[in-house]
């Protein structure tokens, strides 16, 4: 037998095997497609129909990506210590610039890093405040896993997903899991979805419209009008911070340094335990060694005349509070050159006057009857100030800082060399509308103004109070009003400090 005869046999065995193994390989490959396939569609449907079910989801992330873009110059981020403590208001009236609190309650400090760099991903800001609240015991009391979700709803893709890929070591994985593809946390909503209207349904994933009308700040109001020094405390144990506290510190110092900006630590003001105290000190002290800046405003509390209850509570700064740790986060910012150079926006200056608007009321409002404040802020916000002065030259209490103060409100007048002359006078935002020696009346926004030589009237109703020297702090809507009366034998009303107020 030929050699060519002895392989055909083996030729036609072999032909029917090398068939089987190519359709074998090209079922595999049809299964390993349509795996993948599969994939692809399941990840493509999960993607697309998750926004769908975040039906309780925060808008203050959208809040702030609607603002008109590279326009923020300050951002404050943090816990709700810092969403009460810092007012853009406060800020741009102190120094015209833009600010935005990107805070959330508890915000962990590791997603205060996040939130940083989904700020980034529309505005390039100079500064970034940083409160260190969540590195703190006290912290612990509302630390709970919803807190990152809070923070992380905030944020959009992909630093969402990123953000949930820094969830802490000790997390349990079901959690994590629930936060990286957060369908199978919310996937039971699908009970409370209104099926009679798909529109409300689709409306779940769109962007909310509009703006945080006082920039992620959140208002509380004085209800105990009483001094009581802030309670501090000396470090009795020295505490070291764990590697993970130091990573974060760094990485946030890092990421803004690769974007060249300010980053300023700091902790608010607050009632503190000894546990945080000597924490406290220990992020004081790996700051102080890593150089970064930061500023302790418990230590600095006593010399910035912050006081427990008139202005903040055991946790939370109140409107006053707020304007005291916001003024010197202001002249701190303007003394270090660290605000650059500034643009006007129509929007932004629209947000910001609002808020000022809004902080005037609070700031002048009848239960602040400190009048040293009150003029200091009566001639930096939007106000209408109506003015009656009675001249005795014997009598007067008026000394050269007063004198400063009331000139410093928009009155043309000379109160320390010309204490024996009568002053009336009406000033609306700094300006001094009328003025003169002799009362007068004038109609101001469709109200009529009286200004007599015993009272001050709107409409000829009285407003005023008794006493030689009358300052009536009212809206230019005249929606809220605030009069205040001095009487010259009163000369503790002119001392700036417990005097005439009931002092812890």
């Amino acid at each position: 037998m030929s050699l060519s005869e002895d392989r055909a046999p083996m030729h036609a065995e072999s032909a029917p095997k090398r068939l089987r193994i190519r359709k074998a390989v090209w079922t595999g490959l049809v299964i390993f497609c349509k795996g993948i396939l599969a994939l692809v569609i399941t990840v493509a449907l999960w993607v697309v129909l998750t926004p769908y079910f975040r039906l309780d989801r925060t808008y203050d992330g959208d809040y702030f990506r609607n603002l008109p873009e590279h326009t923020v110059d300050v951002i404050a981020l943090g816990s709700s210590h810092i969403q009460y403590a810092f007012n853009p208001a406060n800020f741009f009236a102190e120094t015209g610039y833009y600010s935005y609190v990107l805070g959330s309650s508890c915000q962990p400090f590791s997603e205060s890093y996040y939130m940083l760099k989904e700020a980034l991903k529309t505005q390039h800001p100079s500064v970034v405040l940083l409160d260190v609240f969540t590195l703190l015991p006290q912290s612990q009391v509302c630390y709970a896993d919803g807190t990152y979700y809070l923070a992380m709803d905030m944020m959009s893709e992909p630093v969402r997903t990123e953000a949930a890929g820094g969830l802490p070591k000790d997390m349990d994985f079901d959690t994590k899991l629930s936060y990286t593809l957060d369908l199978y946390m919310n996937h039971g909503n699908w009970k409370r979805m209104n099926f009679a209207d798909p529109q409300s349904i689709l409306n779940t994933a769109l962007a909310k419209e509009g703006y945080s009308w006082d920039m992620g700040y959140v208002r509380e109001q004085p209800t105990i009008l009483q001094y009581t020094p802030l309670t501090t405390f000396a470090v009795t144990e020295t505490v070291t911070l764990s590697e993970e506290e130091k990573l974060w510190i760094d990485r946030i110092a890092d990421l803004c340094r690769e974007n060249e900006i300010h980053l300023l630590y700091l902790k608010t003001p607050y009632l503190e335990n000894q546990e945080d105290a000597n924490k406290l000190d220990a992020i004081w002290k790996y700051l102080d060694e890593k150089g970064y800046p930061y500023i302790d405003f418990i230590a600095r509390a006593a010399e910035l005349e912050w006081f427990m209850d008139m202005d903040g509570d055991t946790w939370h700064n109140n409107t006053w509070g707020a304007e005291i740790v916001t003024r010197h986060l202001a002249e701190v910012l303007k003394n270090n050159g660290w605000l650059k150079e500034h643009k006007e926006e129509e929007m932004m200056e629209l947000l910001m006057k609002t808020g000022m608007q809004k902080s005037a009321r609070d700031l002048l409002s009848k239960s602040n009857i400190n009048i040293y404040r009150l003029m200091e802020e009566g001639a930096k916000y939007p106000c209408t100030i109506l003015f009656r002065y009675k001249g005795n030259e014997e009598k007067s209490s008026i000394g050269e800082y007063e004198n400063q103060a009331l000139n410093d409100l928009g009155l043309h007048h000379d109160f320390l060399n010309h204490k024996e002359e009568d002053y009336y006078a009406v000033v609306k935002d700094g300006e001094l509308l009328k003025d003169g020696n002799e009362p007068f009346e004038m109609t101001l926004s469709d109200h009529k103004i009286t200004l007599s030589e015993d009272d001050i009237k709107v409409e000829n109703a009285s407003v005023g109070t008794p006493g030689e020297l009358q300052i009536v702090f009212l809206d230019d809507e005249f929606s809220w009003i605030n009069p205040l009366g001095i009487d010259y034998s009163s000369r503790w009303f002119w001392k700036n400090g417990c005097d005439g107020w009931n002092c812890g």
